[in-house]
């Protein structure tokens, strides 16, 4: 009965670990976690942003995730490069998983005539701490033979590893070429996580290897002659026999200096929605003061519930703030999303 237990409590944890993609609802909130060649491009001087997300798990047991990204550009032998740390801490009973990663991203040179669109590679690299809170664990009493264990008698003897994680990441953008114009900005990229393949045993070493993580993202930003302007977005991602698609609308108004369309912006207004196929769905909004302090909030509602009494899904809380934007008339102006 004990080396029955022992097994199933294996499959479990793997089946967990395997599964656990831990991605925010607001996935361009943090830019990092999609695709290191996003680093880096910033308005100003540097980017701090913060996203803490809180969805229920089980009935009885809720996810608290929180990831804190750094982002610094600067220019390598005249071409465009960021550098980039990403912190998340994800925790849910008695699971923890601790992430650590640092990228590089570069800009391709493409010439003069195609000044308006870019080209960028990025890399990561960086450490992954797993680790079971044995205290936080519960079963059953169990059989001996004799009589039932009181408590139980389960003991790990490995209730932490860690291991590397490496990635790769290529974008095409396009930016705005005169502002007040209808112009369509695309934008498309493509990374590879987890190129390593670590493993990931608890109860035994060198057992089941991560799977290559793919993902493909991309969209398009509608600028107007009006201070509205469209995002959409698309995602796909897939790791082993296990595939994931995403997709979000937000809508941006600006304000400018003066009520003059255009000119240098005070501030905007977000609102808009963001849907995982066959899982949830959420609506975001927010706001930006002058280039500089942004805040969005985003709701979740279940599609399908398994595990949830009820179709609440999570908060999630988004801010960041850029240091050092100066306002320029022909500046250039990204196509992503905020969050």
């Amino acid at each position: 009965m004990k080396g029955y237990l022992h097994t199933q409590v294996w499959f479990i944890l793997c089946g967990n670990l395997l599964a656990q993609e831990i991605l925010p609802v607001g996935l361009w909130s943090q830019p990092q976690a999609l695709n290191p060649a996003l680093v880096g491009l910033v308005d100003g001087k540097g980017r701090l942003r913060l996203t803490h997300m809180f969805r229920p798990a089980t009935g009885f047991t809720n996810f608290t995730s929180t990831w804190v990204g750094v982002e610094v550009p600067f220019q390598l032998r005249e071409l465009p490069a960021g550098l980039g740390g990403l912190f998340l801490s994800d925790v849910a009973g008695g699971w923890r998983i601790t992430k650590g990663l640092f990228s590089l991203a570069y800009e391709a040179p493409l010439g003069s005539r195609v000044r308006y669109d870019h080209l960028r590679g990025g890399v990561y690299a960086g450490f992954v701490n797993r680790l079971i809170e044995p205290t936080d664990l519960y079963f059953e009493d169990q059989f001996d033979g004799v009589s039932f264990s009181r408590p139980t008698a389960e003991n790990f003897s490995r209730t932490t590893l860690w291991h590397a994680d490496f990635g790769i990441g290529l974008l095409y953008y396009r930016t705005q070429k005169v502002p007040g114009n209808v112009e369509l900005a695309p934008f498309i990229g493509f990374s590879a996580a987890r190129l390593n393949r670590p493993s990931i045993g608890f109860l035994v070493q060198d057992t089941d290897r991560l799977s290559l993580l793919w993902s493909g993202h991309g969209g398009a930003r509608l600028f107007t002659r009006t201070p509205l302007q469209l995002v959409g977005t698309l995602i796909y991602a897939r790791s082993n026999q296990s595939s994931w698609l995403g997709s979000s609308f937000l809508m941006e108004f600006v304000i400018y200096e003066g009520g003059y369309w255009h000119t240098r912006p005070l501030g905007s207004i977000h609102a808009g929605a963001a849907l995982r196929a066959r899982d949830q769905y959420a609506l975001m909004a927010g706001f930006t003061l002058q280039k500089g302090l942004s805040v969005g909030l985003a709701y979740s509602l279940l599609t399908r519930r398994t595990t949830t009494p009820t179709a609440f899904g999570g908060i999630q809380l988004m801010m960041q703030y850029q240091l050092g934007y100066t306002y320029q008339e022909r500046g250039i102006t990204y196509p992503f999303p905020i969050f």
